[in-house]
């Protein structure tokens, strides 16, 4: 029993790494950006779409099925490391921050 305490503990302590990732087409050069509390994660969902064949964002939908999974390459642009005194609010927010700060820097013309 107190090993579930520790175990859950240690979950809540733990530091959460987002940041701000790309998906690229390789084949036309047309990119996504997003963000995400869980960079691993959102990483892991690229994963299993690609494995599964199945689209990882909506707006990739149409050149995913016509170019498949393969045409498409994910890219961590910047993490980010939530401060302990940070709120989760807080975390999203400097990650969006960080997003729109990305999309000043690349060709918006390449944009999905």
């Amino acid at each position: 029993m107190n090993k579930r305490k520790e175990i859950i503990k240690a979950y809540k302590d733990r530091k959460l790494r987002g940041g701000v990732y790309k998906i690229t087409n390789t084949l036309n050069g047309k990119y996504l950006i997003g963000n995400s509390a869980n960079l691993k994660g959102a990483q892991s969902r690229f994963q299993f779409a690609v494995t599964t064949g199945s689209a990882v964002h909506s707006k990739l939908q149409k050149d995913w099925k016509e170019l498949g999974a393969q045409a498409f390459t994910f890219e961590v642009l910047e993490e980010l490391e939530q401060k302990p005194q940070q709120s989760q609010a807080e975390f999203m927010d400097d990650l969006k921050t960080l997003e729109q700060l990305w999309h000043t820097n690349l060709d918006a013309s390449k944009e999905y």
